[in-house]
């Protein structure tokens, strides 16, 4: 009896060292009932969110003070009228990092479909304590008052969530108040987890979502780079070459296609390059086309006021005037004559063109003396 039970017991060492050496062995249940956090006040979705994704990472590092983040708690640290974009909370035995990442970038065009799903599966995957999905007024279509929802994860099939305006658990996302995949415009995740020697924690890969999201890497994870940022109107087409890098290694072309604008007039143009492959999601790249710098040819004066003139630049641009008494702060105007002055005072005066975001460089300063 006493031989059987040392060899069941051996059996039972060795089963539990293959699976200690395949995934990690967790105290705690990350579905659990105190995983889950219903917000305290009206306008905490975000807060009450970021407990629940704090509380899952902590669970999965086994540390034994995950019931210490609470929205009292992680306020002080975290909360200025708003949940913060990049902040730290610690616990006895680590110090958890939370940054705020955009999905789609401000004024570029709105990810959307299949993209828009893959780039949060990429934010998903190796992640599955889950990052906080927030949806925000005047983004996307989404026009009701901004929310925030812990996403869970991704299995079978199905996004999974928790509202935090509810009674918090993990449900479909189509069970949660406001937000879905389409209409989701950024997150907060955990970026870095230190123990309290400094020594910083690797992240625990996913299991649950590892099937559906595959080994997809987020082609937003890359560096994106332009040949040329900054070009002077000519009358062509400007198209810069792209390159990605990721890890310091060059991505080849084939995992990613490019849209380019027709790119011939001053203005600011968006590329927006497309995951293929095992490369998921899309980013972004600006560049300029600037025009010439303009000369003023005259500067006649005027009652407390003078009219310039200027030689036109090509590109189909506007003009922009700056003038100035002698030292004083540079004031702005848009027509060629400029009113309301002070009588008989020296004035600064120069001009440049501009269009779309992209500004050229002004031209030599003249002066003149109003009447």
């Amino acid at each position: 009896m006493k031989k059987k039970f040392l060899s069941l017991f051996g059996v039972l060492l060795l089963c539990s060292t293959m699976i200690m050496g395949e995934v990690s062995v967790h105290a705690y249940n990350i579905n659990g009932a105190d995983m889950f956090w219903t917000q305290q006040e009206k306008n905490t979705c975000t807060l009450a969110s970021a407990v629940m994704l704090l509380r899952r990472k902590a669970a999965l590092l086994n540390d034994a003070d995950y019931k210490s983040i609470t929205e009292s708690s992680l306020k002080s640290k975290a909360w200025s009228g708003g949940l913060m974009w990049n902040f730290e909370f610690s616990t006895k035995n680590y110090t958890y990092t939370v940054q705020h990442a955009a999905i789609d970038s401000y004024k570029a065009p709105d990810v959307k479909g299949e993209a828009k799903k893959a780039v949060v599966l990429s934010w998903l995957k190796s992640r599955p304590e889950g990052v906080c999905l927030y949806a925000r007024k005047g983004y996307n279509g989404f026009d009701d008052s901004n929310h925030c929802v812990l996403l869970t994860d991704y299995t079978g099939g199905l996004f999974y969530a928790a509202d935090p305006a509810k009674n918090a658990s993990r449900v479909t996302i189509d069970k949660v108040r406001k937000v879905t995949i389409e209409n989701a415009a950024s997150i907060w995740y955990v970026s870095n987890v230190k123990k309290s020697n400094g020594a910083v924690v690797k992240t625990v890969s996913s299991s649950s979502s590892s099937k559906d999201a595959g080994s997809a890497i987020a082609l937003s994870d890359a560096k994106m780079s332009l040949s040329t940022v900054y070009y002077t109107y000519n009358g062509q087409v400007r198209k810069p070459k792209v390159t990605f890098k990721m890890n310091n290694k060059t991505v080849s072309s084939a995992h990613y296609s490019l849209s380019y604008p027709n790119a011939k007039n001053v203005g600011k143009y968006c590329i927006t390059a497309k995951g293929k492959g095992e490369y998921c999601g899309n980013k972004h790249a600006y560049f300029y086309i600037l025009p010439k710098a303009v000369t003023i040819s005259s500067l006649k004066k005027k009652k407390k006021g003078f009219t310039v003139s200027y030689k036109k630049v090509q590109g189909n641009v506007k003009y922009q005037i700056a003038y100035r008494i002698k030292n004083g702060s540079w004031e702005y105007a848009y027509s060629s004559t400029v009113k309301d002055l002070k009588s008989k005072k020296t004035y600064q005066v120069k001009v440049r063109a501009y269009n779309n975001g992209a500004y050229g460089s002004y031209g030599k300063v003249k002066s003149v003396k109003t009447k």
